[in-house]
């Protein structure tokens, strides 16, 4: 059976959970949301729209169990066949112990005005914290445009320089059916609040040659937390 299925049922099954939770007599549930500006929006290294400016926001229903939905959407530039992503995400996260936390869930890739044939996608994740690292693994068996069985494996590491400055540190391996095109990608930035808004400047670029939307590239964004 196709993973599509199997999540589909899933998330199905879980949303129904979830609301059943938030009843008044259950847990109570907090509703955040963000939006963001960035010069590029590049996914593991590749740039999304054509290394132009996007728009993105996203909101988050979490219950204190650890349990959340998301919903996150971003502007996109696929040469003229697409101009909007949108995000669906079912997980729990929450700390195994004082040191160690972990994220798990299904994510649903969508790109409701775009013609590609299998552009929307689902994919499991996972991630372990440790302190300032993190580890993370996600996989697709349908990835993006039919590409078929895909792994991402990610490092990342979380530095602070001052007590409003942090380095940020992130490196990932996408592996594919086809070897050939599996590739690294990595970034090295630094991060900081101002006035309530987070600000980052981060240096992005992969090992795949002969790629203008994979080269190296440095990329600035302001988000707004509420």
């Amino acid at each position: 059976m196709k993973m599509t299925t199997t999540l589909s049922s899933l998330v199905t099954a879980s949303l129904i959970f979830g609301l059943a939770s938030t009843s008044p007599q259950s847990h109570a549930v907090e509703l955040s949301g963000d939006i963001t500006f960035t010069s590029d929006y590049a996914f593991r290294g590749i740039s999304q729209t054509d290394e132009a400016p996007a728009i993105q926001g996203g909101l988050t229903l979490s219950d204190e169990s650890g349990f959340y939905v998301s919903v996150w959407g971003s502007s996109v530039d696929f040469g003229g066949q697409g101009t909007l992503e949108f995000d669906v995400m079912l997980g729990w996260s929450g700390a195994l112990n004082e040191d160690w936390s972990i994220d798990v869930g299904a994510m649903r890739y969508g790109y409701p005005n775009t013609e590609f044939a299998g552009s929307n996608f689902y994919e499991l994740y996972g991630s372990l914290s440790y302190e300032a690292f993190t580890f993370g693994l996600a996989y697709s068996d349908d990835y993006y445009a039919n590409a078929g069985t895909y792994f991402y494996l990610y490092g990342g590491y979380s530095y602070a320089l001052t007590d409003n400055l942090t380095l940020d540190l992130h490196i990932g391996q996408n592996e594919y059916d086809d070897s050939a095109a599996s590739y690294l990608d990595w970034s090295i930035g630094l991060s900081t609040e101002v006035l309530g808004a987070g600000l980052s400047l981060a240096y992005v670029d992969t090992d795949i040659d002969a790629c203008n939307l994979c080269d190296s590239r440095v990329i600035f964004t302001v988000s707004k937390g509420f």
